[in-house]
């Protein structure tokens, strides 16, 4: 009981220290969705971080409001538009994968697919950065106009997907380096240069490729790989069946691995980019920093939520459970990622 209470008083003078911390930047989140996106879960506002939801007919509103200053009563709009205009602050327009995105082949409707593309023009000339992930990044692809936007598309969304048991792996140093909050707060998190995570991927989850033609390739920065489990089999039979009958596979779509989480400068912003969900996060396999696992929740939960993450933390160290200690860590990291509590 002793460590116990000694663990509960140094979180709170971490605490206390994080609080005094001088906050070098904020954080501004758009969600943008009509329905209800694959991942419901909600991102909780902070010190740091302000994450509010719109639709698309509130984005035409707040495109209208930034684009030509046209009056609204909306105060959301206001504060978002409080932080692009704030130098130290990061903007995030997050498109949701959902039903608003037809299998990746459109926003809603054509008139919205345009509006889309006025949207990350506009936002990304004022410095503001676009993700996308699954269905959503489908549908910018897929729709890129090479023209409207002064370049070819450096991604190429594949015929095929994936679904089921996935693995993937990138460098803590390229997740560091994100200013994608959730990005970068997990390479934060990882206790060794590579960063190992499954997830358990949806039916129907989009593969895509870097577009070899595109004159901005080389920009794109590849932060994490991985591949589906089902898929490496089927592919390790291919490579076989090419073997027996002495076939040429160079041309087969063959790779094992595929691009999951990559980011591109895009005008004065960048475009970041996720084949997966993180509220499909299953396991962490890599070990984690367990101090900066604390620090994180206390910094987007509070000191109660980090607490309760203590007192399961110690129950399972106490009872020598690997398997339970490493479902705590790992249900965690995913309520970090996500929003989304298994627990």
């Amino acid at each position: 009981m002793a460590d116990f209470i000694k663990k509960e008083d140094e979180i709170k003078d971490e605490i206390k220290d994080l609080k005094n911390e001088e906050v070098e930047e904020h954080i501004c989140v758009i969600s943008i969705t009509n329905s209800h996106p694959y991942d419901i879960s909600e991102m909780k506002n902070n010190a740091t971080t302000f994450y509010t939801s719109i639709n698309y007919t509130q984005l035409k509103e707040l495109y209208n409001v930034i684009r030509y200053n046209t009056k609204n009563t909306n105060v959301t709009y206001d504060i978002i538009k409080k932080y692009i205009t704030e130098k130290s602050a990061k903007v995030f327009f997050d498109f949701k994968c959902s039903g608003d995105c037809h299998s990746g082949t459109k926003f809603v409707d054509n008139d919205t697919t345009l509006l889309v593309f006025k949207v990350v023009n506009t936002m990304s000339r004022l410095g503001c950065n676009i993700v996308v992930g699954d269905h959503s990044m489908a549908s910018l692809f897929n729709n890129w106009n090479n023209y409207r936007m002064d370049c070819k598309s450096p991604i190429s969304i594949c015929n095929e997907t994936t679904d089921g048991l996935y693995k993937m792996n990138g460098c803590k140093s390229d997740f560091v380096a994100s200013d994608y909050p959730i990005l970068k707060n997990l390479g934060k998190m990882s206790a060794q240069d590579n960063v190992e995570i499954e997830f358990e991927n949806m039916s129907g989850t989009k593969i895509y490729t870097i577009n070899n033609d595109s004159e901005i390739k080389d920009k794109v920065k590849i932060i994490s790989k991985g591949y589906s489990i089902q898929r490496r089999s089927r592919i390790r039979e291919l490579k076989e069946k090419l073997k027996e009958e002495n076939k040429d596979n160079q041309n087969k779509e063959v790779k094992e691995q595929q691009i999951v989480h990559s980011e591109f400068p895009y005008r004065n912003g960048k475009i970041i980019i996720s084949a997966t969900h993180w509220c499909n996060l299953t396991e962490v396999n890599s070990d984690v920093n367990i101090d900066e696992v604390r620090r994180q929740y206390t910094a987007q939960f509070g000191e109660k939520e980090c607490m309760n993450f203590e007192v399961q933390y110690c129950a399972a160290l106490s009872s020598n459970n690997k398997e339970e200690t490493k479902k705590v860590i790992s249900n965690s990291v995913k309520y970090m990622c996500s929003g989304k509590k298994d627990f």
